[in-house]
């Protein structure tokens, strides 16, 4: 077989499956999108602009899915792949609202690791931050505060509340360490290193339980640097 028949046969096969990749076999029919949680699966589809029947190689937008929805602050990973032969696989990584710092007449939402994920009016359900004065605020970046080191350590703190019994409705923070409230009068006083590790070893959960058991709501829980948690009737 001479050299030109060859490259005719390849020229061929390759005219051949390009046809066949252009066919509406391989228009897009269909989007999985995994892990969302604050987003619904419609509300990333809009987000992406995600439509189907192009062609799932080179008309879906893959790159462009991706882009638009990674400039969403919630979005810490985006993965977008081809299921052949019509399948758009959405993948995405969401970070998870911790907390709101309160800021003027406005709520700053963040997560464990103090990116600022949305500004709202509206009091959203979650442990809220005061006492903070804020120095910088953007959407999509790290929250910074003048008390820069109770900042972190709260966040940290709320990180390990989120995976224990437990849950503050508000925290105040001060040179003096924080007030975390269980509810509205019964108060957790201590800093941040000492209320975590109360929670870790599951003490504190277990004073909670104790004075719920005993119909106890108010009062100060004080959860001192030596471990040492104790019980306060009136309110510190």
């Amino acid at each position: 077989m001479s050299p030109l028949v060859k490259l005719l046969i390849v020229i061929a096969l390759g005219v051949g499956l390009y046809f066949f990749a252009s066919s509406s076999f391989f228009d897009v029919t269909e989007f999985e999108v995994k892990g969302n949680v604050y987003y619904s699966e419609d509300e990333i589809l809009t987000m992406g602009n995600c439509k189907t029947g192009g062609n799932i190689f080179w008309g879906s937008g893959c790159g462009d899915i991706k882009k638009r929805l990674e400039k969403d602050a919630y979005m810490e990973k985006v993965k977008v792949k081809r299921i052949l032969p019509d399948k758009i696989s959405i993948e995405l990584t969401e970070r998870t609202q911790i907390a709101a710092v309160v800021y003027g007449e406005n709520y700053v939402v963040v997560d464990a690791g103090g990116t600022v994920l949305r500004k709202t009016e509206a009091e959203p359900e979650l442990t809220l931050i005061y006492g903070l004065t804020i120095s910088k605020l953007e959407v999509g970046q790290l929250i910074e505060a003048e008390q820069k080191v109770l900042l972190r350590q709260t966040l940290e703190m709320l990180d390990i509340m989120s995976k224990s019994d437990m849950y503050f409705k508000k925290i105040e923070i001060s040179d003096a360490g924080v007030k975390a409230y269980v509810l509205d009068y019964l108060i957790c006083k201590g800093t941040p290193q000492s209320i975590m590790k109360a929670m870790e070893e599951g003490n504190l959960q277990k004073v909670v339980k104790g004075l719920f058991d005993i119909n106890i709501e108010r009062g100060t829980i004080k959860v001192s640097g030596e471990e040492y948690i104790s019980f306060d009737p009136t309110l510190d």
